[in-house]
């Protein structure tokens, strides 16, 4: 009777000692809705994901976790990064690499990048970030207009075109770095241009003379990017690139940068971003 009494005094304590450890943080699903889960903060972030697929019915294979716009690693604490009591975590989408089975994955018809053009590291989400007005430079001083609104998804471009990374400069005022300008396209293409970067050979229409042609503003490339669909959930994604500074010729007051050697414009990252539409969803359900 002592004995077993004693076991249930442990029990309690332990049982007492793991809820007190509980904290409630709010997922922020892909809709933008908060759902309140209670979580240990030694709990690791794969732990997070598993629990989050069951009670929101999520594949894990399929997201990513982001808190304080900051990617979350799946094999550190929750108490890594300071995630406290009533904090909100993100789920956003992550592209998927050639190794999954496209048959059977849910995700077939979101857009597709083989994971060996991805550098997660680098992500960055500027989809709740608004503009600070704060003015920010790339490359000789060229004004950087930052994509708020969008989820950037890196591309690996770690000595792709030397040992010299200096053109991906972050400083404003080297003379080695190369302003950011954007490319809006379609979904069939992001693959591509991934791994290949943009070519010349691929153009049908030069409004200004032969180059490629890209924008130092976002809003712009948006007009060229084409809407795709997930999950009933309508996308565009348009292409950041940095450009050579000598090797490309402005229009239209600077709107549009004609870049003629294909080698002097270089993709590094990918921009995604809900579409709001006012157009009747059925039509998309037709055509896409």
């Amino acid at each position: 009777m002592y004995v077993r009494n004693e076991v249930n005094e442990i029990e309690d304590t332990f049982l007492t000692f793991t809820i007190s450890n509980l904290i409630q943080i709010f997922v922020i699903n892909l809709s933008g809705d908060s759902q309140a889960i209670f979580v240990d903060p030694h709990n690791t972030v794969l732990e997070l994901k598993y629990i989050i697929q069951d009670k929101l019915e999520y594949d894990i294979k399929l997201i990513r976790l982001e808190f304080a716009n900051r990617r979350l690693e799946d094999h550190k604490t929750l108490r890594s990064y300071n995630i406290q009591q009533s904090d909100n975590v993100h789920i956003s989408l992550r592209l998927l690499g050639g190794n999954f089975n496209m048959d059977s994955c849910a995700i077939k018809n979101y857009c597709i990048i083989t994971e060996d053009f991805l550098d997660p590291k680098y992500d960055y989400n500027f989809t709740n970030l608004k503009d600070d007005e704060e003015k920010y430079y790339r490359g000789k001083r060229v004004l950087y207009r930052r994509p708020y609104g969008w989820e950037r998804i890196a591309l690996n471009v770690s000595r792709k075109y030397g040992h010299d990374d200096r053109w991906l400069g972050c400083v404003g005022n080297s003379p080695y770095e190369w302003p950011v300008s954007y490319h809006g396209t379609k979904k069939e293409c992001f693959n591509a241009i991934a791994g290949e970067g943009y070519r010349l050979d691929k153009g049908k229409r030069f409004s200004y003379g032969k180059g490629i042609y890209s924008t130092p503003i976002i809003e712009i490339a948006e007009g060229y990017a084409k809407i795709f669909k997930h999950n009933g959930t309508l996308y565009k994604a348009v292409f950041q690139n940095r450009v050579n500074p000598v090797g490309f010729d402005e229009h239209k007051g600077g709107k549009y940068w004609v870049t003629p050697n294909e080698k002097d414009i270089r993709p590094y990252g990918l921009c995604v971003k809900k579409v709001q539409t006012i157009i009747p969803q059925f039509f998309y359900d037709l055509i896409l």
